[in-house]
């Protein structure tokens, strides 16, 4: 009787053990906002246009940053560079055209355009999938948008 007894305190401190585990490791895969590297806070919103090669030192470099993989021209493209603008978060942000982006580790991630792309230490962490219908109101409402990159970045 003694042993049974043993083995059932045993067990349930096992159980108790990992169920711990379990919840530490459930919440510690919580994503939290990236912060950007320093020098991508600014007092308005910023675009920069880049290539491939630029991109890809970025990435080399470890990078932090925000990156709207775009085609001129495409009328979705042109509403979201202008909901970027209006969001009222001042910050620098990269822009590469799709042409170049399918030609970097961009292409294991976007099949559409235009996204939004939020690299930390020069990995691809979250972005948003134009062929997506759950990502389709940050495509049509700045204030959705707005909301979608302050839950990914750190403003």
């Amino acid at each position: 009787m003694n042993m049974k007894r043993r083995m059932i305190i045993i067990s349930f401190f096992v159980l108790i053990s990992a169920i711990t585990i379990a919840i530490v490791f459930i919440f510690s895969q919580k994503q939290h906002p990236v912060e950007l590297d320093q020098e991508y806070y600014s007092d308005e919103v910023e675009a920069v246009d880049i290539d491939k090669s630029e991109y890809e030192k970025l990435i080399t470099d470890r990078k932090s940053f925000v990156l709207m993989v775009d085609n001129p021209g495409c009328t979705t493209t042109e509403k979201m560079r202008r909901m970027l603008e209006n969001l009222e978060l001042n910050f620098k942000y990269y822009r590469i055209m799709w042409q170049d982006a399918r030609e970097t580790n961009l292409k294991d991630y976007i099949k559409y355009f235009p996204s939004i792309v939020i690299i930390k230490k020069g990995r691809v962490v979250s972005y948003l999938r134009a062929d997506s219908d759950e990502d389709t109101k940050y495509y049509n409402n700045g204030p959705d948008l707005k909301d979608w990159l302050e839950a990914h970045v750190k403003f």
